[in-house]
């Protein structure tokens, strides 16, 4: 359970400050949460795991999760990419469609079953194994691993989390300011709608980690 450091926040109440364009796409994004249309349900059981691992919610209640998965569908069924793209990578459909197939070969070298079917330690391990281009699977012959982890799975994984009121709730980040503005413009000061954070004067002690000791999951993207 991750302690809430900023239990006052709530980014839609201030949806009022907003102009037109930003309420309308900001609550979009909460109550207009798109229908799968692109992945069939075994990729679709892929992604949500991928998303999972990525970004896990698991502390969070089953109202205030976000929606991840859904958004990513959303865009390849549209045929959206970006405006650049690396000369070894495929489109973003593709991208995906190829990846989402590699984590399930590579699954299967290491574990013998489907990636979403695996403990959390065991998709760990696939996800290291990508990371470090090092992944078995005929996918990785022809899809750049390392680069898929960082510039599809990780960016746009944590790039929809973060764009979601409820991230920003989490982080203590106080929404658009356009067209109110900012106004405390001494040296990175809360503005006064922003949530303070709460200390928790109790909270236990991290153990130390030994310097260049990796992260127990998968956080170096590399």
């Amino acid at each position: 359970m991750l302690r809430d450091r900023y239990p006052d926040s709530d980014i839609l109440a201030q949806r009022e400050h907003w102009d037109d364009a930003t309420r309308r796409v900001i609550l979009d994004r909460v109550y207009n949460v798109p229908r799968f249309r692109f992945f069939d349900a075994h990729a679709r059981a892929t992604l949500l795991a991928l998303c999972e691992c990525i970004v896990p919610q698991g502390h969070r209640p089953e109202n205030r999760r976000v929606p991840i998965a859904p958004w990513i569908d959303a865009r390849c069924d549209a045929g959206g990419d970006d405006g650049f793209r690396f000369d070894d990578m495929p489109g973003n459909r593709e991208a995906w469609t190829s990846g989402l197939e590699g984590l399930d070969q590579t699954a299967h070298a290491l574990s013998g079953r489907d990636f979403a079917e695996l403990d959390d330690e065991s998709r760990y391990e696939v996800l290291r194994a990508i990371r470090d281009g090092v992944a078995e699977g005929d996918v990785w012959r022809r899809l750049p691993p390392r680069r898929w982890w960082t510039f599809v799975a990780l960016r746009q994984i944590t790039g929809l989390y973060y764009a979601h009121p409820y991230a920003w709730d989490e982080i203590g980040f106080g929404g658009p300011a356009y067209p109110r503005g900012y106004q405390a413009l001494n040296f990175g000061a809360p503005e006064p709608w922003e949530a303070r954070e709460q200390p928790d004067r109790a909270e236990p002690k991290k153990p130390s980690t030994p310097a260049g000791a990796p992260h127990p999951r998968i956080g170096d993207s590399r």
